[in-house]
């Protein structure tokens, strides 16, 4: 954390209030109607793999031993209720973010279970670009039993190898493994402890966007780890700094009319987390309990949604062919433009150039002929034109 912060920084960028998920920009749209007659237009052999990926998750998933050891069981299975009472049987949670910011911590602290090895940088030639866990809870429950939590872990999105740049390679796989599988939320992934949005961020956010299409951010909460900060920056207070921070990366992530509502949620993996001395558990340093604030989030974006994000390859884009069905209507609004306005005005202004020298060269033989002399060797328009090459060559 810097010793010398400054509130500037959070003045860079203005957080407009969510005007609601109504407010779509009209290429946003295009986008969307080209991805779902994409996904539609899915050969029956896509469907028959996302048929058999489903089978397996049902095989591979293991009962989740770990929620019996979250302090926060009961109120996490009244959520979980609500969810499966929406007709899903399966949450699947997309985790994005970059290097060290606690991704891999923050599965092992949804799922209350060491499932997922930790390390500094998951870039390494002999680590997994996706990690998927599978969990079913088996309480005893009718109303919840069954209920299966999937979550894709990923490897940072930043290549140190290449300096400060985005690892565009590992965005490829990930969007490969996870093609066809229904995704409810993306958590994006970052640090409270930090002061500002730096231009790696901002590459990354437009590098997910390009790759699994914008509308992923209709389906993303926004998480915050490192957040038990016993000490802000001086001036703010933890709420000031938790709010700034969090407008920040909305602000890097929306538009003047994309205007995710990308809820947020502070989290601190941490073993040194204070607990709640009522219910036991984890509490920031506001008072508030992290693990049900983040699962009520998740939940909420979950069952709001009519159906689960799909990857398809013609969701990604290229900055370059995103409009480029506009090209045609552009280049003729150009030339309409342009013979409508600018060619009148630029006959205008030669027609009064060419009456300026007419009226300079009369003034000039008139002053000769009161000389004497006589009349001035007007060059021709061939020769003022050789003129004005040589001058430009020189």
């Amino acid at each position: 954390m810097s010793d010398d912060p400054r509130a500037e920084d959070y003045e860079e960028e203005e957080d407009e209030e969510y005007e609601g998920e109504e407010e779509e920009e009209e290429g946003e749209e295009a986008a969307a109607q080209d991805a779902n007659a994409a996904a539609s237009s899915a050969g029956d052999d896509e469907e028959v793999a996302e048929e058999e990926d489903e089978d397996d998750d049902e095989e591979d998933a293991q009962p989740w031993s770990g929620l019996g050891r979250l302090p926060e069981k009961g109120e996490l299975l009244e959520l979980l209720r609500e969810y499966r009472a929406t007709g899903r049987k399966q949450l699947t949670i997309l985790l994005l973010g970059k290097s060290s910011v606690g991704k891999s911590s923050l599965v092992n602290s949804l799922l209350g279970e060491a499932v997922v090895r930790v390390q500094a940088f998951k870039l390494q030639a002999d680590t997994e670009i996706t990690t998927s866990i599978v969990r079913q809870v088996e309480v005893g429950d009718a109303e919840v039993d069954g209920l299966r939590i999937k979550l894709i872990d990923t490897c940072g999105l930043e290549d140190p190898e290449a300096g400060d740049t985005v690892n565009y390679a590992a965005l490829s796989k990930i969007a490969e493994d996870i093609r066809g599988v229904p995704v409810d939320v993306a958590l994006y992934v970052d640090r409270l402890d930090l002061y500002r949005v730096d231009p790696l961020d901002r590459a990354i956010i437009g590098a997910i966007s390009q790759t699994f299409g914008r509308q992923l951010w209709k389906r993303t909460v926004l998480a915050f780890t490192h957040a038990n900060m016993q000490q802000t920056p001086p001036g703010t207070t933890f709420d000031s700094f938790a709010d700034g921070r969090i407008r920040l990366l909305r602000g890097a992530v929306r538009g003047l009319l994309f205007r995710p509502a990308l809820p947020a949620c502070l989290v601190e993996n941490a073993d040194t987390c204070p607990v709640s001395p009522e219910s036991g558990a984890r509490v920031l340093p506001d008072g508030s309990e992290w693990l049900l604030g983040l699962m009520g989030e998740v939940v909420d974006v979950a069952a709001g949604a009519r159906r689960p994000y799909k990857y398809h390859p013609r969701m990604s884009s290229k900055p370059s062919q995103r409009f480029r069905w506009l090209l045609p209507a552009v280049i003729a609004a150009e030339l309409v433009f342009y013979h409508k306005f600018i060619r009148p005005r630029l006959d205008d202004n030669q027609r009064r150039v060419e009456a300026q020298d007419d009226a300079l060269w009369a003034a000039r033989g008139r002053q000769r002929a009161a000389l004497g002399l006589h009349p001035p060797n007007r060059p021709t328009a061939e020769r003022s034109a050789r003129l004005e090459q040589m001058y430009d060559d020189d």
